[in-house]
């Protein structure tokens, strides 16, 4: 299989997104669904009297069962935005077009996929962390270089959670310097896009509204990229990827 230059995976993935802006749709919709139920089971400020045993007891319940309920919605509202997100990029690499149907198909067929893999994800990542300070930070760095496939291995490549990681692992080790290439540009991009989007945030008005739009296209951007170099890189079993016009 012959490969498509980094460069040209970037510049395909703007196109792609530029002809198919409704990648960033299910990210905001599930992104102000998630916010409005946080909200919803906030616990309240006030008590009848914060100091007693009862108070103290129903201001724990409170924080607890809204807590739970907050880290339910939290994980749905992940894994639904990444099949959707991922999806969408999958569909879009394939034919040059994408739906919201794209995005449902991969929830339905990949949502237990994603959820395995972003369990592993926490661990290892945990691990990571724990390891930061005597590795000055080079695990994080290794962590997020060796694992930036595993979405798309779970989604697109329709692996389990750990297969997906293995994948991932795979694929870096062959094409570390393709990977560190992305990685870094990725992460740039990631920066400036969120600095952006922390400008808007204050402006009033339509500001929030601007800055989740600004995040959204990043996150997007990043998938199509990712999606993209995964479907490069993968086995040489696979087909190559078809030309956008």
């Amino acid at each position: 299989m012959e490969t498509q230059s980094v460069e040209n995976v970037f510049a395909r993935s703007w196109q792609l997104l530029t002809r198919n802006w409704i990648i960033i749709v299910p990210g905001i919709i599930v992104g102000l669904i998630v916010g409005v139920v946080a909200d919803l089971v906030a616990p309240p400020q006030t008590y009848a009297d914060p100091t007693t045993t009862s108070g103290i007891v129903s201001h724990g319940l409170a924080n607890l069962v809204g807590g739970l309920i907050a880290g339910a919605v939290g994980i749905a509202g992940f894994v639904i935005t990444t099949c959707y997100t991922v999806g969408m990029a999958g569909a879009a690499w394939a034919r040059g077009t994408t739906t919201l149907g794209d995005g449902a198909s991969a929830l339905r067929d990949d949502a237990s996929n994603v959820l395995g893999a972003a369990v592993g994800l926490f661990v290892l990542g945990l691990v990571a962390l724990i390891l930061a300070i005597p590795t000055i930070g080079i695990s994080l760095v290794l962590f997020y270089l060796f694992m930036l496939y595993t979405i798309p291995s779970a989604v697109v490549g329709n692996h389990g959670g750990l297969a997906a990681i293995g994948e991932s692992i795979a694929i870096t080790r062959a094409k570390f310097g393709t990977t560190l290439i992305i990685g870094i540009v990725l992460a740039a991009v990631s920066f400036i896009g969120g600095l952006i989007a922390l400008i808007f945030a204050f402006a009033p008005l339509l500001g929030p509204i601007v800055s989740s739009i600004i995040e959204q296209i990043v996150v997007a951007f990043s998938s199509l990229v990712v999606v993209g170099e995964y479907l490069n890189l993968r086995g040489s079993s696979e087909p190559p990827l078809p030309p956008v016009y």
